[in-house]
């Protein structure tokens, strides 16, 4: 059977983080039952859709998924393998904030089927965590973990951030010598982006960031460090222990297909790229027995093959792997070479991307500047002749 890929959007958080514009409401009252039965009614939807599929991975992202209750995952759980065809050693994620979840909690989300445990703890350094505006403190994250392998949980990623206000080296390296000493498998090593519309973005002009050079000793030096503690680089942002590699996020970098499910998810199927709008409101509506006002769809895109070649070169150069010229001709029956070589040939001069045994990839310093270099050399209306 056809693989398929399943992300399922929460979109609420008990408060808005100052770097965060991921689509999600602030609420003191747990995820609402109503936006529950509405992606319930989507999830039944799309599984009548996809017989001839088999989810091999499923991420629970946000906003804050371990907002709900034991009740609410379980049911969610009942109903997504209801409607699809759930491999049996699927790939299940979800994403946590510390300052949300319990044993009991724990307890619920294994029962249900979730078998990976993503944790936003961004910063062992308490001062990084109050300017950022999380609800949880250092001794939470602590805790998460612990919690979570008492409960069983052998596959926890810790997201961590660097490039915050006033943050310095030494609170970088703090907060990666936790992570080791705790044993993750997995570290999402974030550099701040300032998005528009974010308080961050608002405030940049009275807060002080680290300047560059300081940002790149942070990412070259937490490198080295993870390297040394037993932690590969797989992509730009992510690092794990040895078969540790979030399946699920490598769909995307490898063109895979996935639906994603809830107000502002994006999904790649049947060839097209489609998503929702960001209006919880809205979707609700739409799959209720409500009138629906208008279209949740905010986007449709079909992919005319050339474009996906491009889409692939581009997703696939995040990865440390980089393009494997082999697998790109059997994919489009073209030469990589010929297409792409004299664009590489300056990075490749300057020690930014690298041959390898297989075709081409970044160096490290290649991976730091990656946006500007894929700006350069990628053109989604490149005329291929055939394609």
């Amino acid at each position: 059977m056809k693989k398929l890929g399943l992300y399922i959007h929460i979109p609420y958080c008990l408060k808005k983080c100052n770097y965060c514009d991921f689509y999600s409401d602030a609420t003191a009252s747990g995820v609402p039952q109503e936006y529950l039965e509405a992606l319930s009614r989507q999830i039944d939807e799309y599984g009548l859709q996809t017989a001839e599929y088999e989810v091999d991975s499923i991420f629970i992202g946000g906003g804050t998924p371990s907002l709900m209750d034991e009740k609410q995952i379980n049911a969610l759980f009942k109903q997504l393998y209801r409607s699809f065809k759930v491999k049996t050693k699927a790939e299940v994620t979800i994403e946590a904030n510390p300052g949300t979840v319990d044993r009991k909690k724990l307890k619920a989300f294994k029962k249900a089927g979730i078998n990976r445990l993503s944790l936003g703890a961004q910063s062992f350094c308490s001062q990084d965590l109050a300017i950022c505006g999380r609800v949880h403190d250092v001794n939470d994250n602590i805790r998460a973990v612990n919690d979570a392998r008492a409960e069983g949980f052998d596959n926890i990623n810790l997201d961590i951030m660097y490039g915050l206000p006033d943050q310095t080296m030494a609170e970088v390296v703090t907060s990666l010598g936790t992570a080791f000493k705790l044993g993750v498998e997995h570290i999402s090593f974030y550099g701040l982006k300032l998005e528009e519309g974010t308080p961050f973005y608002n405030m940049q002009n009275e807060l002080s960031f680290p300047n560059e050079d300081s940002e790149s000793e942070m990412y070259f030096v937490s490198r080295e460090l993870m390297a040394q503690n037993g932690y590969y680089q797989y992509e730009i942002s992510n690092f794990a222990k040895k078969d540790k590699y979030c399946r699920h996020n490598i769909k995307y970098w490898n063109s895979e297909e996935y639906l994603g499910i809830g107000p502002s998810a994006h999904s790649y199927f049947a060839g097209k790229r489609f998503s929702f709008k960001k209006d919880t409101g809205l979707f609700i509506d739409c799959f209720s027995d409500k009138p629906c006002s208008e279209t949740i769809i905010d986007e449709m895109i079909d992919i005319p093959r050339s474009a996906r070649v491009a889409e692939y070169v581009m997703l696939r150069f995040r990865l440390c792997d980089g393009i494997d010229c082999e697998a790109f001709y059997k994919l489009f029956g073209r030469d990589f070479d010929n297409l792409y070589y004299n664009k590489l040939r300056p990075y490749i001069n300057s020690g930014h991307i690298m041959r390898t045994p297989k075709g081409y990839a970044f160096t490290p310093q290649g991976m730091y500047v990656s946006n500007y270099i894929l700006s350069r050399i990628i053109d989604f209306d490149m005329n291929i002749p055939g394609i």
